[in-house]
């Protein structure tokens, strides 16, 4: 078993005593068997082996009293040991608890600087969850089961132990007098995991008493046509998609198996379980919603949304929500830092531009009274009004963005130049009228991204 554990990790990293790996490590059969042979291999190569427990505080006494035996095996065996609880009321279901774990082992791999984080997934836990996805409702890829490898914000996830049954696990653990956890929520058939497990897996084990075999065979049958399904949808993609938006209309013009395939690939790639339900709710939105002009926003989870207008559909993540409340004085020509992260630059102009930038760019030649200063830069507040380029009258900005199609999540984002409550610029979006400059423009003024060295 540790020469293949071995093995499987030396496929993705390079192996030497420089290396840092996180384990995680709940104390129970897998993670106490994963443990024991990276502590023996950590012998070897003489690499920092760090076991991350994750107590999740939902049987008290008995939580703590398993986080203590975790740490009392580390302790002996001179094993690194880091740990956390989640807080009280923490929301106890399945995927809360997976949310959370793999929050704090992104935590343990940044504070170490980790290699790699290991998980004890085994064989029979493979099984389980293609057939869990089965009753869910799954496509090929969810068929395709826990994956050797994936990656958690840059961090590589390996599942050493995947080939090995519990079976296996447990005589490992007997063989080398180990003395596994027995968490008591393991028992409770309430969670559905639990419920495959004891109940639903025992029986279909009556009829074939081969199934988890038969079950990653079919994730390795489902693999091999993903495959050739994904060369195809790259084709595909490349005529809907610009960036991270896809052209909406292209989008709906697809067949309905290419549309589920496509919402599905999204949704993995956003890292949620994606269900047929799921997939189809996503797909009506998009349908109902395809001629709106400003888009129409979906929420999927609590921090991503899905955008769809007449032009593009794409997902929203929460930090598009964020506004920059910082605002900045200018009373004379130069250069601004706005939020350590823009440039805004101002300077004096002498000749008439070739050609004046389009409305969409962040530049403009401008001529500006002098009554209008001083000049706040900022995002927008309420009562902010604008008088069009081009346009006698005054509007409010929320109008002005609606005319110009603008979403609801992207208005936060862009910056301002404004008089009091005047908006003269919304950089990328359009001028204000008195900021039109007859003859010799007075003024160029930039906002540019500042890089970071």
């Amino acid at each position: 078993m540790k020469e293949t554990v071995k093995n499987i990790l030396e496929k993705y990293i390079n192996i030497s005593c420089e290396t840092t790996l996180i384990v995680g490590f709940s104390g129970g059969w897998d993670s106490m068997c994963l443990l024991d042979i990276m502590n023996k291999l950590s012998h070897e190569y003489g690499f920092l082996l760090v076991a991350a427990h994750l107590n999740h505080n939902w049987r008290g006494k008995e939580s703590e009293a398993e986080k203590e035996r975790c740490l009392a095996f580390c302790e002996e065996n001179d094993i690194t040991f880091i740990s956390d609880t989640l807080a009280e009321g923490t929301k106890a279901t399945e995927a809360v608890a997976r949310e959370m774990r793999y929050d704090f082992f992104k935590r343990c791999a940044e504070e170490f600087e980790a290699d790699a984080i290991l998980t004890a997934h085994t064989k029979s836990d493979n099984a389980e969850t293609i057939l869990y996805r089965i009753i869910k409702g799954t496509g090929l890829n969810g068929l395709e089961g826990i994956k050797e490898i994936r990656d958690l914000a840059g961090f590589k996830v390996i599942r050493p132990i995947l080939n090995f049954s519990r079976k296996e696990i447990e005589e490992y653990c007997i063989k080398n007098e180990l003395y596994p956890n027995n968490d008591s929520s393991n028992a409770n058939t309430k969670y559905a995991r639990n419920n495959i497990r004891h109940n639903i897996m025992p029986a279909i084990k009556l009829i074939n008493p081969n199934i988890e075999n038969s079950l990653i065979t079919l994730a390795d049958i489902a693999a091999g046509n993903n495959k050739v399904i994904n060369e195809l949808m790259e084709n595909i993609e490349k005529q809907i998609t610009i960036g991270n938006k896809w052209l909406t209309q292209n989008f709906l013009i697809l067949n309905s198996a290419i549309k589920q395939h496509f919402i599905y690939k999204l949704l993995l790639k956003n890292d949620l379980e994606p269900s047929f339900s799921k997939i189809q709710e996503l797909i009506n939105f998009i349908s109902e919603n395809q001629k709106s002009k400003t888009g129409k926003t979906l929420s999927v989870t609590n921090d991503l949304w899905l955008f769809v207008s007449h032009k593009y559909t794409y997902f929203v993540h929460a930090d598009n929500y964020k506004k920059i409340e910082e605002e900045i004085t200018i009373t004379k020509t130069g250069e601004y830092v706005l939020n350590n992260e823009y440039k805004f630059i101002i300077k004096e102009n002498n000749e008439t531009p070739e050609k004046f930038p389009k409305a969409y760019m962040k530049v403009a030649f401008v001529n500006i009274d002098k009554s209008l200063f001083p000049l706040i830069l900022r995002t927008r507040r309420n009562g902010d009004i604008i008088q069009p380029f081009g346009m006698q009258g005054k509007m409010k900005l929320k109008k002005y963005f609606i005319n110009k199609n603008i979403p609801e999540h992207d208005r936060d984002k862009i910056f301002l130049l404004c008089s009091g409550k005047e908006v003269l610029w919304a950089i990328g979006a359009g001028l204000s009228e008195k900021l039109r400059s007859v003859g010799i423009p007075q003024y160029k003024i930039t906002l540019e991204i500042l890089k970071n060295d």
